[in-house]
């Protein structure tokens, strides 16, 4: 929600690690140092949702997004990211896979395609301030993992690079570590070992 909010044109570079969406819970990662900050469970609940989505028990931030940038500053930056996502064709063919997958049963958890939906829609919104508040020829460098569901690899690198695009930045290389990493153990029961690309992506404000 603080993105919004910084100056556009502003930064020469934005290097980040944001969340993966891996199914982690970053709250409970970080639950001991939350607990010696003071943070309750309770607290730790409204933390957890206030986060990017990461983890299945994530809700939809869509309304509070929409509602957020219709006060700061009109619906338009929110319907450009929204129409990126909704455009973004790898990424529609994955979530209509594992809505099909969790229709016929087949899910570990039935709340995985929210997850990525939720991951995806939340990092179009990043990926769009990201390109504003870089000043030209500007750099944003983010590191971040694919990730695979039910047999299928999510290219979060592909698809998060589709987006910086459609906001206006060039993709000028995406750095794959030569060993990527592997599966869980649910995954690689049913569907075997399948090696995950690990990314760093250059993206450039024109």
């Amino acid at each position: 929600m603080e993105l919004p909010k910084l100056e556009t044109n502003a930064f020469d570079l934005a290097l980040t690690s944001p969340p993966y969406c891996n199914r982690y819970d970053y709250t409970r990662t970080y639950a001991l140092e939350l607990a010696f900050c003071g943070c309750d469970e309770e607290g730790i609940r409204r933390l957890r949702q206030t986060l990017l989505s990461a983890t299945v028990e994530n809700k939809s931030k869509r309304e509070q997004l929409r509602d957020h940038y219709a006060k700061l500053c009109g619906g338009a930056r929110y319907e450009s990211f929204a129409r990126a996502f909704d455009e973004e064709q790898a990424l529609q063919h994955v979530l209509n896979l594992l809505r099909a997958a969790r229709d016929r049963g087949e899910l570990s958890n039935n709340n995985v395609p929210e997850l990525v939906e939720n991951y995806f829609f939340e990092m179009a919104q990043v990926v769009f301030e990201l390109a504003r508040v870089l000043k030209r020829r500007g750099h944003a460098v983010l590191v971040n993992d694919n990730v695979r569901y039910h047999g299928e690899e999510v290219p979060v690198d592909l698809i998060l690079s589709a987006f910086a695009e459609s906001a206006g930045l060039v993709t000028e290389k995406i750095w794959v570590l030569p060993k990527g990493k592997g599966n869980s153990s649910q995954q690689m029961g049913r569907w075997g070992r399948q090696e995950l690309r690990k990314c760093v992506y250059v993206w450039r404000k024109p």
